[in-house]
Order: structure tokens, then C-alpha cells, then sequence
């Protein structure tokens, strides 16, 4: 399966196309609800952790189904400073349904974290249940190098 068609906008309304990163890896964390303490807590230690990613040459991005506004909105509250927000509002859900993780019932994407590599495939996937607190740490030495 590969992504690198899709172009999302981020809390600060810039676009990120996923075919700019040809040759290069990037991880998307998927988060069901933004305002939500365990999705918090998720990006903020997201953030915290933004270089120990880019140190292995991976560029990390929160993502989920919530409109841009509500995204720099909730980004700010946060105070992440690295992080880029990824808004997969419209159409509602592409991506997180092009990677198997929305939840039509609730229209929201799973808690899910996809490695993609420079040509758009997917490398590695962790699934963590919604009430679940993802364990970036354990994720980063998981990953395939």
C-alpha cells in the first residue's frame, strides 16, 4: 500500500505533501479525538521526542480527522513546539481509510502509527486500543532501521 498521493494541511495551514518525502522515512501517529487525555498526552510526548525520531532520519506528524483550526487550537493548549499537526478532515478520513485505521462507527481514526518509507509503503504499523497510552520509546526501537 502506498501514500505518497496524499497532501494534508497542518495546524499552521501548510500543506505537506507526502510525495515531497521521496526517499525519506516519516511516521504518522494517528489519534482518535484531539481535547482528549490520553490523545494529549500522545502528542505531547510526540514532541518531546521529535528529535530522537529525526535522529534515526524519521520525521514524525500527529494525525487525525479534526478540521486544521481545531488542530492549532488544541496544538497551542498543548504547547508542542516541533510536532506538526496533520488534519485528515476532507475528504473525512482518506488517509486513516487508505491505512486501515478509521473507525466508521465513531468517524474517527484508531490509535495507529504507520513508519512509511521514501516511496509512499508502509515499513512497520503499531496498533494501540483507544484508551491505550502509546510508548513512543518502545515504538523507536521496534522500528526497522
Amino acid at each position: 500500500m502506498s501514500i505518497s498521493h496524499f497532501s494534508l494541511h497542518d495546524q499552521q495551514d501548510q500543506v505537506v505533501n507526502f510525495a515531497d518525502f521521496k526517499g525519506k522515512k516519516f511516521f504518522l501517529s494517528f489519534h482518535p479525538l484531539a481535547w482528549t487525555p490520553v490523545c494529549s498526552r500522545q502528542m505531547q510526548d510526540l514532541d518531546k521526542m521529535y528529535d530522537l525520531f529525526t535522529a534515526k532520519g524519521v520525521t514524525p506528524f500527529g494525525v487525525n480527522i479534526d478540521h486544521l483550526y481545531s488542530k492549532r487550537a488544541w496544538a497551542a493548549s498543548l504547547g508542542l513546539t516541533k510536532l506538526r499537526l496533520l488534519a485528515d478532515f476532507w475528504p473525512h478520513g482518506a488517509l486513516a481509510e487508505a491505512l486501515g485505521c478509521f473507525i466508521p462507527k465513531g468517524g474517527v481514526s484508531g490509535r495507529s502509527h504507520f513508519l512509511i518509507g521514501g516511496d509512499g509503503e508502509v515499513l512497520w504499523m503499531k496498533r494501540n486500543e483507544i484508551p491505550e497510552q502509546p510508548d513512543f520509546t518502545q515504538m523507536l526501537a521496534d522500528m526497522p532501521a
